[in-house]
This record gives C-alpha cells, sequence and structure tokens, in this order.
C-alpha cells in the first residue's frame, strides 16, 4: 500500500547549459511544457495530497500551469536546494505532515508504473528515504587537478543519483536543522543525510528516465515519450 505523500517540483533554474531564452521547464515535448509531464504523473496518484511548484517568476509562468486545488505555486530560490526548502517550509506551514516526495521537472520521461514501484518500496521499507537512481556503467577516474589521473575508482561501489526521492517528514526536517554545510551547493536532498544514522536507500530506476539538460536532449526525451506509448 503507498502511504500518503506531498510533492515539491523545483522549477525556478533558469537553465544556463540549456541557452535559450525560454527554460527547460517551459519547452514542448509532443505539444505538452515538460514541467506538465511530472505535473500530470503525480496527480494521478490519488494518494499524493499536495504539489508544490517552485518558479523563476510566478507572475510569468503560473499562467501556464495547470491550475487544480492540489497545486500551490511559489516563487523559487536563488538555488536549486533553496528552492526545495522553500517548497518544504511551505508545506511544513500547511500542517503537512506526509512523507516528502522531491522531483525535478527536467526528467518528464519518468513512467506512472516506475514511480507505483517505488512508491511501494518505500511504504514497505520503513527506510527514512528512498531515492532513484542507476549504476554508474563507465570506467571511473579520480583526478585532484582535473588533468593528471590519481587513480581508477571501483564503479561497482557508485551510483548515479536521480529523482524522484522520497523521505520521512520528520527525518528532513531534522536533517535540514542539523545541516551546517552551504545549502546552495546541495544537487540532491539525500546529501543532506550524509554521515547519518539515517537509512536512505537506493531505488534502481530506468535508464528512461533522462534529464534534460541541452537543447538536444528535448529531440531524445520525445523519443523516449513517444517509445513508451506504444
Amino acid at each position: 500500500m503507498i502511504e500518503p505523500f506531498v510533492v515539491i517540483l523545483p522549477g525556478a533554474g533558469s537553465g544556463l547549459r540549456f541557452n535559450s531564452d525560454t527554460p527547460k521547464q517551459f519547452q514542448k515535448i509532443e505539444g505538452k511544457l515538460v514541467i506538465d509531464y511530472s505535473i500530470d504523473l503525480f496527480l494521478s496518484f490519488k494518494e499524493c495530497k499536495k504539489i508544490i511548484i517552485a518558479l523563476p517568476d510566478i507572475h510569468l509562468f503560473d499562467k501556464k500551469i495547470f491550475k487544480q486545488e492540489r497545486i500551490k505555486i511559489i516563487e523559487g530560490g536563488d538555488s536549486r536546494a533553496d528552492s526545495v526548502r522553500e517548497g518544504f517550509n511551505v508545506l511544513m506551514s500547511l500542517g503537512h505532515k506526509e512523507n516528502i516526495l522531491i522531483h525535478d521537472v527536467a526528467r518528464p520521461c519518468l513512467q506512472s508504473i516506475e514511480v507505483k514501484n517505488f512508491l511501494n518500496f518505500f511504504s514497505t521499507s520503513k527506510a527514512d528515504g528512498v531515492i532513484f537512481a542507476k549504476p554508474s556503467t563507465d570506467t571511473l577516474k579520480s583526478s585532484k587537478d582535473g588533468k593528471v589521473i590519481d587513480n581508477t575508482v571501483d564503479r561497482s561501489l557508485f551510483w548515479e543519483a536521480q529523482t524522484p526521492q522520497i523521505f520521512n517528514s520528520q527525518k528532513l526536517f531534522q536533517a535540514y536543522n542539523s545541516f551546517g554545510g552551504d545549502l546552495s551547493k546541495i544537487t540532491d536532498e539525500s546529501s543532506l543525510f550524509d554521515n547519518k544514522k539515517e537509512n536512505i536507500l537506493l531505488f534502481k530506476g530506468s535508464s528512461n528516465n533522462m534529464k534534460i539538460t541541452y537543447p538536444g536532449d528535448l529531440q531524445l526525451a520525445e523519443h523516449v515519450i513517444m517509445s513508451s506509448k506504444e
């Protein structure tokens, strides 16, 4: 059984590497905004009680977002991590105590069955958190100066962190409060639990859960989405 959850969708990034006046989350795939794929996906779960969407400018972009009572739009922070924290604070202020799911809206290829399996795994695992991830398949090298190879790293020990990520809300609250580093440098929320006693598990996701970073990724994402409909 899937436990109730709330969602934070950080979508305030300007996407400098995407090199477009229109942020990648507001590009279109098959006539649909990239961000809408994530919104529609989580709205399809009755266990999803609220979706907080952090945008770069709510006055400029909120009209493009599907209006629904479970959705609340906020203005994002200076970094992705700041936007997630703002979304978390809003959920706490609204009295939500459900599990917190975080997903990057630049990953529009995520399938409902994968999310269902992910949520079921979390609900039955009794873990404090679970993250989508994929094992590293390339040979990994370490280099202190970015020029000279220092060592070849055992890739079997390494996983690439993705989203969605889901956490017990109280555990995430404690992780935020005890974090003493620079929040803006955090690129995924599971990092808040590094070297702590909480039990954060890996969930092996499919290779289709790609992230749009460069303009050419739109065509690849479109191919993945179209293939999933066949």
